[in-house]
């Protein structure tokens, strides 16, 4: 009895049951285009829900993280050092440009001349030429002739590449000189009123000499300049050296002046004087430190 093919369980279609997209009417080939794509669809949301898939997917997600900072790391150091050694270049050669003209405009920058006028003023022999020529020249004599009308001497110093001279003009003490006051006062830029230490006298007359003086010159840095102060150590009572000291702080008060008390002959504040000039007139700061006592060398420039 031959055999007979056994019939398609009824769930299963034959081939030939099966549609084709070709064999579709028109109107409902569009459906079924959008049935495929659904079944699709639902293939690879089913496939997302599936665990292992998931799991394997999150490990893979996870080392790609991982990886990527340390790829971004090696990128920025590489970028960050290229940068760095460009910067560094170009800094150090800037920097050696820099100082290379710096160096070149400093060797060729001219030194500056700046000329002060310094008047010296104050009765005769009260040790005026002594101070002057103390300064410029390192030397002091006991037998120096009396100045008879006007001394002029000058000294040079250097200061920050600029060149400073002193013109120190020293006036006679004798009151027939007086008319050549305005030839030792007018454009100086500083004046020393002097008188000696052991004569109280010629701490007087020095009211009259600065009124005299600022009638010619009211701008004019004053100083108030005590002379012979090894003698006033040495010969004058404390008494007397206290009296004198308390009236030479009065005046040097009134006149809003420095008061210096000196020695040529034992070298005492002779170029502290000069130094307290040139602070003040270049408004330099100046840390030499102040003597106020009786029986000091008196140093005093800051309190008034």
């Amino acid at each position: 009895m031959p055999l007979s093919s056994s019939p398609s369980p009824p769930d299963s279609p034959s081939p030939a049951n099966i549609p084709s997209s070709a064999n579709l009417p028109p109107q409902l080939h569009t459906d079924y285009n959008n049935n495929n794509n659904n079944n699709t669809n639902t293939n690879t949301n089913n496939n997302n829900n599936n665990p292992i898939l998931l799991q394997q997917q999150q490990q893979i997600l996870l080392q790609q993280q991982q990886q990527q900072p340390l790829q971004n790391n090696a990128l920025s150091s590489s970028a960050s050092s290229s940068a760095s050694s460009s910067t560094s270049t170009s800094t150090s050669t800037s920097a050696s440009t820099s100082t290379s003209i710096f160096t070149s405009q400093q060797q060729q920058q001219p030194k500056q001349s700046v000329s002060l006028k310094i008047g010296l003023i104050g009765d005769a022999q009260i040790g005026k030429t002594s101070l002057m020529v103390k300064y410029v020249e390192g030397d002091y004599d006991e037998d120096y002739i009396q100045t008879l009308g006007v001394n002029f001497m000058e000294k040079t110093v250097t200061i920050r590449n600029t060149e400073i001279t002193f013109s120190i003009w020293d006036l006679g003490g004798q009151r027939e000189f007086v008319n050549m006051l305005p030839l030792v006062s007018n454009e100086a830029v500083a004046i020393l009123f002097m008188f000696d230490l052991t004569r109280k006298s010629t701490l007087n007359s020095v009211k009259e000499w600065y009124r005299q003086a600022r009638g010619f010159n009211k701008t004019a840095i004053p100083f108030l300049i005590g002379t012979k102060f090894d003698l006033f150590a040495e010969n004058m009572l404390p008494d007397e050296q206290d009296e004198i000291t308390r009236q030479a702080k009065k005046f040097a008060k009134a006149m809003k002046a420095s008061l210096v008390f000196c020695s040529t002959s034992h070298s005492i504040n002779v170029q502290k004087i000069f130094k307290i000039v040139l602070s003040k007139a270049f408004d330099l700061k100046l840390t030499l430190p102040e003597l106020t006592e009786t029986g000091e060398p008196i140093l005093i420039y800051q309190q008034w």
